[in-house]
């Protein structure tokens, strides 16, 4: 009888150790990669709009894979600012939800945006991590500068130096109407934008989390709609 209930204390202890063995902490401040799975842009989407992106490298610690690649990275769009006619760069800020792995597992992820790679003149700024598009203001500036020295040149051609300086106060003044008229360049994360972020708090992976399965997504679906 004492060997029996040594043995299950053995057995019981054997199953929390295999237990523990399995659960894995990733330290806050590691890096993760994914890549867009759509596109993203301030001119078509609207803040709150949801959005993934897949993991593109192995997340290992002490060698083994805790985050495999496929899994997938929820998350939606926390605010946007499209470019105006006289604030030139649009913006919008990306909140990671949460992480699941290709076997169901899901995890909440405390994570934010460092950088993002593959999209033309877009960049991570502020505490954040914010994205900010391309500015048309050098354009902008150069587009006035023409309109100024066109508008000169055909006042010197008609009316010497006071007509130059007439004419060109009349091209700067419509190149900037026609300026402020137009908004900026969008910005628009294309699909398979490299988008890294950092875990602001520690990530414990657990290999007995609960398994979302392809039943609850369809009945997920079917109830959004």
């Amino acid at each position: 009888m004492v060997k029996r209930a040594l043995l299950c204390v053995v057995l019981v202890a054997f199953g929390a150790a295999l237990l523990q063995a399995e659960t894995f902490s990733v330290a806050a401040g590691t890096t993760i990669h994914f890549h867009l799975y759509q596109t993203l842009s301030t001119e078509l989407h609207f803040q709150n709009d949801r959005f993934t992106a897949t993991v593109t490298e192995p997340l290992l610690v002490g060698g083994k894979q805790i985050i495999p690649v496929g899994s997938t990275l929820d998350g939606h769009i926390a605010w946007l600012i499209r470019p105006g006619r006289i604030r030139g760069a649009g913006e919008m800020r990306l909140d990671a939800e949460k992480v699941t792995f290709p076997d169901g597992r899901s995890f909440t992820l405390n994570a934010i945006l460092v950088n993002a790679y593959g999209a033309e003149g877009v960049k991570v700024v502020g505490d954040e991590g914010s994205l900010k598009g391309p500015t048309s203001r050098l354009k902008d500036l150069e587009e006035i500068g023409l309109g100024m020295g066109g508008g000169g040149f055909l006042g010197t051609v008609f009316g010497g130096f006071h007509g130059a300086v007439i004419g060109g106060a009349i091209g700067g003044a419509g190149a900037l109407a026609d300026t402020l008229r137009r908004r900026g360049k969008d910005l628009t994360l294309p699909t398979g934008t490299q988008l890294n972020y950092q875990l602001t708090r520690e990530l414990t992976v657990s290999a007995d989390a609960p398994r979302q399965t392809a039943a609850t997504a369809h009945v997920t679906t079917e109830t959004i709609r």
